[in-house]
């Protein structure tokens, strides 16, 4: 059993991942026993599943691959400088091998959308366009 419950005394709740709480479901698991073990130890505990918090600012760019990166340097960029910056790209792929993947990305992500700011507004109605700017604004004055 890989997934366990947590206990918190403070609020008095017994809290289980959706995992164990899946698990749980089936009356003869571990999970199921081990849930009612606890349970009885705790008659008056609340049992609960842990939810992740999520951020609700959070700019999501799902179709921003390296691909599109790629492609958008080579539509967009100034000719003389497309060589150098895709150069550069290569170069920031390259070196973020030997990272995990879940470092890599987000670096290169950071390094482009500085790059060409542009592109969080790219395609986006103008109401959308003054929102993010809006929010933008409130989370920087929010920071300082």
């Amino acid at each position: 059993m890989k997934n366990t419950l947590k206990i918190n005394h403070n609020e008095r709740k017994i809290i289980m991942d959706r995992t164990f709480a899946k698990f749980a479901e089936n009356t003869r698991s571990e999970e199921y026993a081990h849930l009612q073990m606890v349970r009885k130890d705790y008659p008056n505990y609340n049992v609960l599943v842990r939810t992740i918090k999520k951020n609700p600012n959070k700019n999501c760019y799902d179709g921003l691959t390296y691909q599109y990166m790629k492609n958008y340097i080579d539509k967009y960029e100034e000719v003389n400088q497309k060589e150098k910056v895709l150069e550069e790209l290569d170069n920031m792929l390259f070196i973020s091998r030997c990272h995990s993947k879940a470092l890599r990305y987000p670096k290169i992500k950071k390094w482009f959308l500085d790059k060409y700011p542009n592109i969080v507004k790219f395609g986006m109605p103008k109401e959308e366009i003054e929102k993010t700017i809006n929010l933008s604004k409130n989370e920087v004055s929010l920071s300082a």
